[in-house]
């Protein structure tokens, strides 16, 4: 719908609000959304094309996480280890409802985590949760959650943005009637055009907000930025830093800047020649300035070094590593491997993301001196995630904030479904299976550190920063904590 033109999307965005605008009386709150999956966007919670962010406002998780990772309550009160780890008891929320009126209770949470490790089901959420063994149901408000092998960080892994509950024997129809227990209820679902939600009046935090969310398709960033400037949208979680000064008028927007574990990459597959030589994947990360291109994409203070590494700062396992520009040996790793004159890529990119051309701009640069020619193959933003994520050879990507103990497996290990580089390394598998089942925090850490040192040595992925991301709404717009996207309570928001 919005593909034509940058001016057309905004002309087209205009007609539909006056055309399908609500009553005077309702509270309403618009955002968009970037149509990622080409139209094909999913309200199964544990589908790879999941569509944000109508999902995180219908369903909830059994705990989420707080500003420092931590996990806090949200279906679940109270949670604690027994049997030396191999076991987690959850206590749950007493009088908690489904949008279409049936009772939340623990067979509903033992189905949900049951179905996110399903192999048949094959969820970016198995190698995440690959660990539990079986949940059992205690009592209505009781599960235990039964290891493999002892998990110190269980919870934390539970506070992932898709492990979200819902009813028992609903997976095979939660995409065509989605049936949460979150603040909003579905209305409408239309990815390539409005989808709305209305208010659950029954939500056990108490009746949200507003009325009614219209979630709207842009794919372009540049109109997405034009229509919260015009009015026709009120919210957008996420834009290029350099674009705040667009919005320096407090009286008509407020900005939030929020240092998070959020990262782009240029993914190589490794499984895919010249990347399955880590001589050549090595060279290809270490020959850039890591802080000049956070100053050239994200500006100044926008994001700070990460050394290939998707463990962020302020995560308590984090390696603290270092990673300057290296030229000399990258061009000695290219001789090494058979490339004594330099080596020619392609780097296939998207305006899906504000950052992702210019990302791979500012790498083109920064690499021409090793005697790397990077040739930057633009693609459309409608489908990227389908068409070129996991697909090409090296490409654009970006993540949002996990903890150590969730993106690693998730992201590198042998196997896994987002393992997008197709990392396999028997050692590194190893290393997280050790590191999981260590009660010991010091001796867990020295093990996740040792992974995260192997990635730097030999992994597909070249991670240069942590973003800070910046977040525009209107004035009228309140009660947005200043946290990662997933973390933020939809109910509290108002608009005036």
């Amino acid at each position: 719908m919005f593909r034509k033109t940058i001016t057309g999307a905004i002309c087209l965005l205009a007609v539909e609000t006056f055309a399908a605008g609500p009553a005077a009386a309702e509270a309403v709150f618009r955002i968009s959304h970037q149509l990622e999956g080409g139209g094909a966007e999913s309200m199964d919670p544990y589908d790879t094309n999941r569509f944000w962010p109508p999902i995180n406002m219908v369903y909830n998780r059994l705990v989420y996480a707080g500003p420092d990772g931590l996990p806090l309550p949200e279906l679940a009160t109270a949670w604690h280890a027994e049997n030396g780890e191999r076991a987690w008891i959850f206590t749950l929320q007493e009088g908690v409802t489904f949008s279409d009126g049936s009772a939340f209770d623990a067979v509903d949470v033992a189905y949900s985590i049951m179905r996110m490790i399903d192999p048949e089901l094959d969820s970016p959420l198995r190698p995440v949760l690959e660990n539990i063994e079986r949940v059992e149901v205690v009592d209505p408000l009781t599960v235990r959650i039964v290891t493999k092998a002892p998990d110190a960080d269980l919870p934390v892994l539970l506070t992932d943005y898709r492990a979200l509950m819902i009813p028992e024997g609903s997976g095979e129809t939660i995409d065509e009637n989605p049936v949460g227990t979150g603040p909003f209820k579905v209305e409408t679902i239309e990815p390539e055009g409005t989808s709305v939600l209305v208010a659950n009046p029954d939500y056990f935090r108490g009746k949200p907000g507003v009325d009614r969310v219209e979630v709207i398709a842009i794919t372009d960033s540049v109109a997405r930025v034009q229509a919260l400037q015009a009015g026709q949208i009120d919210y957008i979680d996420n834009i290029d830093p350099k674009q705040l000064a667009l919005f320096s008028d407090t009286s008509r927007f407020t900005t939030q800047k929020i240092e998070t574990g959020e990262w782009e990459a240029l993914i190589m597959r490794t499984d895919t020649s010249p990347y399955d030589d880590p001589r050549v994947r090595k060279a290809l990360r270490i020959a850039a300035d890591r802080e000049s291109i956070i100053k050239v994409v994200l500006g100044e203070g926008g994001g700070h070094v990460a050394c290939d590494n998707p463990v962020w700062q302020g995560d308590p396992y984090h390696w603290d590593g270092q990673c300057g520009q290296d030229i000399e040996g990258a061009r000695k790793l290219l001789a090494e491997a058979g490339y004594p004159d330099g080596i020619d890529v392609q780097v296939f990119t998207s305006d899906v993301v504000d950052t992702y051309v210019s990302l791979v701009e500012a790498y083109q640069e920064q690499v021409k001196d090793a005697g790397i020619r990077v040739e930057l193959v633009m693609t459309a933003a409608d489908g990227y995630w389908n068409d070129v994520w996991m697909v090409e050879p090296f490409f654009v990507t970006g993540w949002g904030q996990r903890p150590a103990a969730q993106i690693l497996p998730e992201a590198f290990r042998s196997g896994a479904a987002w393992n997008e580089s197709y990392y396999a390394n028997p050692e590194f598998d190893a290393l997280l299976d050790r590191a999981r089942s260590e009660p010991d925090f010091d001796k867990r850490k020295a093990l996740y550190v040792e992974a995260q040192q192997m990635l730097f040595e030999d992994g597909g992925a070249f991670i240069p920063y942590f973003r800070s991301v910046a977040r525009v709404f209107r004035a009228n717009v309140k009660g947005v904590d200043p946290v990662i996207s997933d973390s933020v309570r939809w109910e509290a928001i108002t608009v005036d």
